[in-house]
């Protein structure tokens, strides 16, 4: 390449000096003159462009530069571009473009500055700002849900002690009974959705059983099928014999719709979805796609559907937290990072295959579990009416109305003695004025002012032998925890009359028995009194 144009009147700085000084430059520099044709390029040039010697000299700045037309076209520095790499690659880079004219000629002078890592600490900073707001929006739904669940929790106690209050008071043959049955099994459901809810905003403790997958799957067919719309269809098949797995059925039963929903919105026009069910063996012998399932028994859910698809760089991020493909306004694209999730707290694994315009295929495997699965219809039935006790007394402290007013009437029919405070103020002055004895205090967690732990230490001077039994709608909260770290007894909201009087029951089997007392309600009122 001929030497650089002598750029200053006067004595002229010899070529090999401003070529040197040119060559110490991180940046790529170029010389060309008004057509393009390369004149002179740095040693920085040669490394960023994969050039040895003098092979430069046969390119043209356009051809280094395809985006030349435009960059000259803006006129100005600090363009973002990309340059042509001697293997084809395309680099990113900042372009800046001056037109010099020297001794009365025309030449293009172009400096470039390789920008990949900035661009990729940039897409890495924008990944994680998004993985932020998404941490955060989490968080703010986790509180909107807790606040929500809580609420619901309290409606759904008073609604399931008093339909189990009215089911005892009916014959079996009633007209009534069946609709009071109803009525349980809405409530039984709304609990169910309530959990669900819990699980979205992060919320609901793991609570794991064996569970019959075929069971779980069967009980759920409706919704699913009223989720897929009438434009698709849902088919079954449930393996022989199919072992148990240890899981929390509600995360199982979230798992399902968020599978379905995923596989609704793959099939805007309608569309075939199948659930299967079947034992499987991982081991040597098991099929190449499988080779990286530790070895082992499973129970294997397949979820596959007729939809869209997936390509392949899609898939291969479909399971990662906060990646969505959806618009805005079209769910938060969670369901299948969810599904991970939920397998993996589960011990189990999860495959996934799709390709465009074939649908998606997903495989679930948990651990096989020895023993007998828990069904929904045996683990909702009532437990066996306790004995009715004729002594002892219990203080119920709730500031929910409905649930103190329903807690008052299942004890007291029971052959309770039931005081009933508001909050934690009334209840200190029934503990401190009451004269007879306090076996037990039903407490709600959190009451207004002073909450239910710290309750119960002010009274325990005055009360050392009163046993507590802890309720609360917000089922993973600190103070939960630190009530079970302690050996507290906690029963969460919502329960059934047959279920919390057990548990009152159950407490107070130590207790010695007294006289028997009226079954009357004691108010803070009244204790101000003794």
């Amino acid at each position: 390449m001929e030497a650089l144009p002598q750029i200053e009147p006067g004595p002229a700085w010899p070529a090999e000096v401003a070529q040197y000084a040119l060559d110490q430059c991180a940046d790529v520099a170029l010389l060309a003159d008004r057509e393009g044709h390369l004149l002179y390029a740095n040693r920085a040039a040669h490394a960023l462009l994969g050039y040895c010697g003098e092979d430069l000299q046969e390119c043209s700045l356009e051809e280094l530069l395809p985006e030349l037309p435009r960059l000259l076209a803006e006129s100005g520095s600090g363009s973002e571009s990309v340059c042509q790499h001697r293997s084809g690659r395309r680099l990113p880079v900042e372009v800046a473009i001056r037109r010099p004219v020297l001794g009365g000629r025309s030449f293009l002078f172009v400096l470039l500055r390789e920008i990949g890592e900035r661009k990729r600490l940039e897409s890495e900073r924008k990944r994680l700002e998004e993985e932020l707001r998404g941490a955060r929006g989490m968080e703010v739904t986790g509180r909107l849900v807790a606040s929500v669940s809580h609420d619901f929790n309290n409606l759904l106690t008073a609604i399931l002690i008093y339909t189990g209050l009215l089911m005892n008071q009916l014959q079996a043959e009633s007209p009534f009974r069946r609709q009071a049955e109803h009525i349980s099994q809405a409530a039984e459901r709304g609990r169910s959705l309530v959990s669900q809810l819990a699980a979205l905003g992060g919320k609901r403790r793991f609570e794991p059983v064996l569970l019959s997958l075929n069971e779980v799957v069967e009980s759920m067919r409706d919704m699913l099928a009223r989720l897929l719309g009438e434009n698709s269809s849902l088919e079954t098949s449930y393996g022989e014999r199919l072992g148990a797995v240890w899981a929390d059925r509600t995360e199982m039963e979230r798992m399902l719709v968020n599978l379905a929903a995923n596989a609704r919105d793959a099939m805007p026009g309608g569309g075939v979805l199948r659930i299967a069910t079947a034992n499987f063996q991982a081991d040597q012998d098991t099929v190449p796609q499988y080779a990286g399932l530790p070895p082992g028994s499973y129970v294997r859910l397949t979820v596959s559907d007729t939809g869209s698809g997936m390509d392949e760089e899609t898939r291969r991020r479909a399971l990662d937290p906060f990646f969505t493909t959806k618009p805005a306004g079209r769910g938060t694209g969670l369901g299948l990072a969810s599904v991970s999730e939920i397998v993996r707290q589960g011990g189990g694994t999860v495959r996934l295959e799709s390709a465009p315009e074939r649908g998606t295929r997903v495989e679930v495997f948990l651990p096989r579990v020895e023993g007998e699965a828990v069904t929904k219809t045996r683990s909702q039935e009532l437990p066996p009416e306790p004995q009715a006790r004729t002594a002892g007394t219990v203080l119920v402290v709730e500031d929910e109305e409905l649930v103190r007013r329903s807690l008052y009437d299942i004890l007291a029919g029971r052959g309770y003695h039931v005081l009933q405070a508001r909050n934690g103020h009334e209840a200190m002055l029934i503990g401190r004025g009451y004269d007879g004895a306090i076996d037990l205090m039903l407490v709600d967690l959190v009451l207004p002012g002073l909450g239910g732990p710290d309750l119960v230490d002010e009274l325990r001077p005055a009360r050392p032998d009163m046993r507590e039994l802890y309720i609360s709608g917000y089922h993973d909260d600190v103070r939960v925890r630190r009530l079970e770290q302690a050996g507290k007894a906690f029963f969460p909201k919502p329960f059934t009359a047959s279920a919390i009087a057990s548990k009152v029951s159950e407490l107070l089997a130590a207790t010695p028995k007294r006289p028997s007392q009226s079954v009357t309600t004691v108010t803070a009122e009244a204790a101000e009194g003794h």
